[in-house]
């Protein structure tokens, strides 16, 4: 009867399980297949035992008591099975021995109609979710750690000391000591009239050469500090990745760098105008043969050149940065772009960490983030002295 029941009146997983069961029951009982577990069918308790007041003919717990005590098996040999503790305990009080379902055995209850819905609701949130952008600020390298390795920075005073040395054995000083008749080479001059210099015309060039070497050796240093402060300081380019599943709107990213961080852009470089003289000329008394040629070779002129360095005192004032973006699709990245690139001076500070803040009208809240700056020393087992010094343009 309770197996006809929930067969036509229940649904879902309880309907489909009585369904199964009563078809099984059909096939022992009425067309007399064999199961591993034998079953007996017991008819229903006479009608006089629903007499007694405490048994009701409405409740399915009193017939199955009832069936069992009014049967001619043995009651010690009846085994109540079921997991509702009302029917054991009436097997209980009857002497009948007992058994408690394990939770294994149970069917799990079917939803309703209102668990339904909000199971729906929830899937329907989670796809709405999950159709969303979700922005991250990155280095270059797609991660948000930078490792910058510290070059083997150019030695300024040595790389000095080694030009000014060439460029005094290239131009050595003309001695002013007048030369002896008996010098084969000076007297083979004479003889055939080819040029020569007057002690005077020597001391001239001697001082000439003076003006040379201070203006070289000037131009090499602005040159060689030009060099070294490429190598100090280092861009930090910054991109904006979506690897949401739609796209940003109206986007501000911010940027927040430590106090102590001194940042740069293009405009702390300024330029020095640096004299690049020619080579000075040893003037000499000439023939006429060769007085065109000397001419021609006289004729110098000094240049100018401009070095373009850095000047560490022009720091930028502000620690914040602002860039905007609009619709960045998703996973998709795009370069940062604002007024000017940032730099560091990777001699001046070390490890450092930039905070960054997303704001974007696709979505309810600020993305919050880090970005690491990892600058490590040199790789070297000993490494040259870096020379630091800031050259001053004026």
């Amino acid at each position: 009867m309770e197996i006809d029941k929930h067969k036509d009146q229940s649904r879902g997983k309880i309907q489909k399980k009585a369904k199964t069961i009563s078809a099984r029951l059909g096939e022992v009982l009425l067309q007399g297949l064999t199961s591993q577990v034998p079953l007996k069918d017991i008819p229903d308790p006479p009608a006089t035992a629903f007499d007694d007041p405490q048994y009701h003919k409405e409740i399915s717990d009193d017939w199955v008591i009832l069936s069992a005590l009014h049967c001619s098996i043995n009651n010690t040999d009846i085994v109540i099975v079921a997991y509702d503790n009302g029917i054991l305990l009436k097997a209980k009080q009857h002497g009948l021995c007992f058994f408690r379902m394990p939770d294994s055995f149970l069917i799990a209850d079917e939803p309703s109609d209102e668990e339904k819905e909000i199971k729906q609701l929830k899937q329907q949130l989670a796809k709405y979710e999950n159709r969303r952008p979700i922005p991250a600020v990155e280095f270059e390298n797609q991660t948000q750690l930078l490792t910058i390795q510290k070059p083997q920075f150019i030695d300024v005073k040595k790389q000095l000391e080694e030009y000014e040395t060439e460029i005094r054995c290239s131009h050595p000083y003309q001695s002013l000591k007048e030369r002896s008749d008996e010098d084969f080479a000076f007297a083979m001059n004479q003889l055939l009239q080819i040029t020569h210099s007057t002690p005077a015309q020597k001391q001239e060039y001697n001082k000439a050469l003076d003006y040379y070497f201070k203006k070289k050796l000037s131009l090499k240093e602005y040159q060689l500090e030009s060099q070294l402060m490429e190598q100090r300081f280092v861009k930090l380019p910054f991109w904006l990745s979506n690897v949401g599943t739609s796209s940003l709107g109206n986007t501000m990213i911010i940027l927040s760098f430590p106090p102590e961080v001194a940042l740069y852009n293009q405009k702390s470089k300024v330029t020095v105008r640096c004299e690049d003289p020619k080579e000075p000329i040893l003037k000499t008394n000439w023939t006429p043969l060769n007085s065109n040629l000397m001419g021609i070779a006289g004729c110098t002129h000094k240049k100018d050149v401009d070095v373009v360095i850095w000047d560490v005192r022009k720091k930028l004032g502000q620690n914040e940065f602002t860039f905007q973006l609009n619709n960045l699709l998703h996973t998709t990245r795009h370069l940062l772009e604002g007024k000017d690139e940032l730099y560091i001076d990777i001699t001046q500070c070390g490890n450092f960490t930039i905070r960054w803040r997303v704001i974007d009208s696709e979505l309810i809240k600020p993305v919050l983030g880090e970005l690491h700056v990892v600058i490590n020393d040199p790789i070297s087992d000993s490494p040259n002295e870096t020379e630091t010094k800031q050259i001053d343009p004026k």
